[in-house]
């Protein structure tokens, strides 16, 4: 099974809401996914300030490893749409050369403003375990702090971190929407910036149509 990365929005002022009890209609709130990375412009919306380190309680209550602990960005959705704006400059610089996101983040925004919860927030522990999680944080928190601050090793944790394939242009923004032709590294990097649907539909995507 994939490690997976889930871009949450609802009233749950919490990280991992996929972790708790009793969260109401909870895929309802999962905007997009991806796998084994966490897409850029989702980073874009938080800074460090954001992190939140919770423990949770094993799943079992008879594992030896006992609480789990885990940390992930939270934000209210007002601050972290104004986040995603205010880091364009940033990422256009950090990318030099790779085109503009202008279009993207607005795609983006769309489909969070259109999501009712007060709150936004990454579940990405999947992802985190996949490498040491230590290293995983500190990276996590030094590229949200590039976000403000650009630099040289800003691009590279950026890019690990959602596993885009780099020396290429960035894909167009429509391009799933509109069906245009696209290698296989323009089709990977558009979910690496975006992610992909989930249970809702997305700005990014066509609405996917019920099956006879």
């Amino acid at each position: 099974m994939a490690n997976r990365s889930y871009l949450f929005v609802g009233d749950h002022e919490g990280i991992n809401p996929g972790w708790r009890a009793g969260v109401p209609d909870l895929g309802q709130q999962v905007l997009a996914e991806d796998v084994y990375c966490v897409p850029l412009l989702w980073l874009a919306m938080f800074r460090p300030a954001d992190l939140v380190t919770t423990t949770f309680p094993p799943e079992d209550p008879d594992d030896d490893e006992g609480p789990i602990e885990a940390t992930a960005p939270l934000a209210p959705k007002g601050r972290a749409l104004a986040q995603l704006d205010a880091a364009l400059p940033s990422l256009h610089e950090i990318f030099d050369g790779a085109g503009r996101l202008d279009d993207h983040a607005a795609l983006l925004r769309q489909g969070v403003e259109e999501m009712p919860g007060r709150f936004v927030t990454i579940e990405l522990y999947e992802i985190a375990v996949l490498i040491d999680e230590r290293t995983f944080y500190r990276d996590l928190r030094a590229a949200l702090g590039g976000l403000d601050r650009p630099g040289p090793p800003g691009r590279a944790r950026l890019a690990d971190l959602a596993q885009l394939r780099e020396g290429r242009p960035f894909p167009p923004a429509r391009l799933v929407l509109d069906g245009l032709d696209a290698s296989d590294d323009d089709c990977w990097n558009h979910s690496r910036l975006l992610g992909v649907s989930f249970l809702r539909p997305v700005p990014w995507e066509p609405a996917r149509t019920a099956s006879a």
